[in-house]
């Protein structure tokens, strides 16, 4: 199953309807993409992926959904061999490997000098493919193509909180009180109303993460 982000957002514009143009159709996507990296940080999956090594190269690309390693296949080592999957390996005596992680690339210390197809666990993040417009009156889209409705549904409570956020903003931003002739209005309480119900969506979004890494984990 995947969900497109235009749905998402769609989802959203009808749960939270803009008032005085807030939000905005950039804000309700920016809302949604926003509560998608949330979600994949405190909910990211385990994912498997390889590292080709090969001689003289000490820098490789992590996976587009790489979010924070889990584990990385180790091999022993002993009287200047080492012993992989793909056989035993000659290697100095004094030989000792670290790596760094940065910009989506691993680094390996020293410079490997061999041949070698290693195993990469890691979270993963739910990241969308784009998808381009069909015809010249169409919007391109993107396809989180890992993401189930349940996922979605998670996703669009911290959506909710994040737009109403960008409301009770705008509204903070104005005069909070005035008068015209007998009538006067107080903003500050419908701002305070619109941060109370943000915290609430987000309380239950909290709530609905430690659920679902809660039975995430027993599947595991």
């Amino acid at each position: 199953m995947s969900i497109l982000l235009s749905d998402l957002v769609e989802r959203l514009a009808a749960d939270v309807p803009a008032e005085d143009s807030v939000p905005s159709n950039t804000q309700y996507e920016k809302a949604v993409q926003d509560a998608v990296r949330d979600f994949s940080e405190r909910c990211g999956l385990e994912q498997i992926a390889e590292l080709s090594i090969v001689p003289g190269t000490a820098m490789y690309d992590l996976p587009a959904d790489y979010l924070k390693m889990i584990a990385l296949e180790s091999f022993a080592s002993a009287d200047g061999v080492l012993i992989s999957a793909q056989g035993i390996i000659p290697i100095s005596a004094d030989w000792e490997e670290q790596h760094t992680i940065r910009n989506e690339q691993i680094t390996f210390y020293p410079t490997p000098t061999f041949t070698m197809a290693r195993e990469l666990r890691y979270k993963a993040a739910w990241i969308g493919t784009d998808i381009e417009a069909e015809s010249s009156g169409d919007e391109a889209d993107t396809d989180y193509e890992t993401m189930s409705e349940r996922e979605a549904r998670i996703v669009l409570l911290k959506a909710q909180a994040n737009a109403i956020g960008k409301q009770a903003n705008a509204l903070s931003g104005q005069t909070l009180k005035y008068s015209l002739g007998a009538v006067s209005v107080d903003k500050g309480s419908t701002i305070e109303e619109k941060r109370r119900k943000a915290d609430s969506f987000n309380d239950e979004y909290l709530a609905a993460c430690d659920k679902y890494n809660g039975q995430v984990g027993m599947q595991g």
